[in-house]
């Protein structure tokens, strides 16, 4: 299996970034990067952007955007890319129309027979703008179009035929640059055996595997249970399945069960009508109906009310619900994708969780690995997040010593790729200029784990010391296998949240993790 590039890294490029960068200032048009796979890449810098018209069709359900409008931004990636894999192999650019008078030029460049492009988007032609504009109109927000009238919206940069001539000469400019940096054998590129897959990237094994059971399950409208640590990526994995579902063009709708007050979720989920509560002074959908058609994703399941797991259970069952305070049925088309790092079954026993309820999300189960479980990928993920990273802050390129690798793949990650990515995070801006990041700039608890006796001396010690010395291990080995989470360290030592944050105190655990 051949390598896959860096975009992020490859996009640092000077020459890359000055070129992109002059298009943006000068036509305000949206430069970005877009891989065979679907990967987008922003080019010209990490500076702020105003708004564009290219944003109303990028997300038409975020701030300027349509719930009624289909054009999403799933769909203007996946047509660039068609169009760039259809392309001969000669053409140095494509012209594509997204939305209704609504273009992009696309660039395509090639590498070990992949196909991706630059691509400059988010412009009308002036010689026909009235038209266009007139028909784009149709299709925006009111709020949209009172914003654009005011001057307080996003901007509508029109080109005519000298500014279209000049942007195509930079953009097969900056294309003819990116090829050639491929070719470098220098290029930034993962080691060969390495898979990207709907925003997730991994080589090991468990890894493929999972990748393989998502592609499998994706077309199906089951219901699916994701399990795994905290910092994982269950929302990621989530995604990836309605990237990949007959519902990918619809909304992606996620909520944290755990994160919203008992008394608010219902009202969340499930939408209210006017007087139900104190508060309630209008109608409001909730978000089964702003999933609808599309897919549902409940984070952190575990910690759902049991009154409200029978609602839940009702909704699965028969795809009804009533908006709180309504008498109304109302009736929607959800494929709902469920999340939990909790132990589900041993809820159940407790009669913590219902158990009809757990066999009714737990058609598919997908398991995310630890990342301690995923070998070689911890070398393969601190790459990709130091060169995103050096990107999004305006770093160099940059890179790890031989031994501050060796001390990032024996440490547990008990905080798992979240905790990867701030660490690396850290790592970057720490570092400053500095082209090699080496061992003296990772956080204490990483060298101090790596390197520390894992059992507790307890020679010379009185019954009691001794026994200090052993619950203060236990409490940090819980703490740091669940990435810090009190509540499941403490189900998992058999003692109440708050005598393990009484503990926490007396020992100084959040001083000496901080330090």
């Amino acid at each position: 299996m051949s390598s896959i590039v860096d975009w992020n890294a490859l996009s640092l490029n000077a020459a890359v970034r000055e070129l992109a960068a002059l298009l943006g200032e000068n036509l305000q048009v949206r430069v970005v990067l877009v891989s065979g796979s679907g990967e987008v890449v922003e080019l010209g810098g990490s500076a702020r952007r105003e708004a564009t018209l290219f944003d109303v069709f990028a997300d038409t359900r975020g701030r300027w955007g349509s719930e009624t409008e289909r054009v999403t931004y799933a769909q203007t990636v996946r047509s660039w890319v068609g169009a760039c894999q259809e392309a001969e192999a000669d053409v140095e650019r494509v012209v594509v129309d997204s939305a209704p008078g609504f273009r992009a030029h696309l660039y395509p460049l090639r590498y070990q027979g992949d196909r991706a492009a630059v691509v400059c988007a988010g412009f009308v032609n002036a010689e026909s703008a009235a038209g266009a504009l007139e028909s784009i109109r149709a299709v925006l927000p009111q709020h949209v179009l009172e914003a654009i009238e005011g001057g307080e919206g996003p901007r509508v940069p029109q080109l005519g035929r000298d500014d279209r001539r000049w942007m195509d000469r930079i953009g097969e400019r900056i294309a003819r640059v990116m090829t050639g940096a491929l070719s470098d054998e220098r290029a930034p590129t993962y080691e060969p055996g390495a898979q990207r897959f709907a925003g997730m990237l991994g080589g090991s094994d468990s890894m493929t595997r999972l990748f393989g059971q998502i592609e499998r399950v994706a077309r199906t409208n089951s219901t699916i249970l994701v399990t795994g640590e905290n910092g994982t990526g269950k929302e990621l994995v989530a995604r990836a399945v309605h990237r990949h579902s007959r519902r990918r063009d619809e909304a992606f709708v996620a909520v944290n069960c755990a994160a919203i007050p008992g008394d608010l979720i219902a009202s969340e989920l499930f939408g209210h009508v006017k007087g139900a509560f104190s508060g309630a002074h209008r109608d409001r959908a909730g978000l089964f109906e702003a999933a609808n058609h599309g897919t549902l994703l409940l984070d952190e399941i575990g910690d759902m009310d049991p009154m409200l797991q029978t609602k839940l259970l009702r909704v699965l069952q028969e795809g009804t619900f009533l908006r709180v305070g309504d008498n109304q049925v109302r009736k929607v088309d959800v494929r709902v994708i469920c999340a939990t790092n909790c132990d589900l079954e041993a809820m159940v026993a407790r009669g913590q969780f219902r158990q009809d309820l757990y066999y009714r999300i737990r058609v598919i189960e997908l398991k995310i690995p630890a990342l301690r479980e995923r070998g070689d990928d911890i070398e393969l993920l601190a790459r990709h997040f130091l060169s995103a990273t050096a990107k999004r802050h305006g770093r160099g390129v940059k890179r790890f010593s031989e031994s501050c690798m060796t001390y990032l793949r024996r440490y547990k990650w008990p905080g798992n790729v979240r905790e990867l990515e701030n660490e690396i995070e850290r790592l970057a801006i720490l570092s400053g200029d500095e082209e090699v990041i080496d061992e003296t700039w990772l956080s204490r608890r990483i060298v101090g784990e790596v390197e520390a006796t894992p059992v507790v001396d307890l020679k010379g010690y009185n019954l009691p010391e001794a026994m200090e010395l052993l619950e203060r291990q236990m409490i940090v080995e819980g703490l740091e296998r669940t990435g810090w989470n009190k509540t499941q360290a403490a189900k998992d030592l058999g003692i109440s949240r708050r005598n393990l944050i009484r503990k926490v105190a007396q020992y100084a655990l959040e001083e000496d993790r901080n330090a």
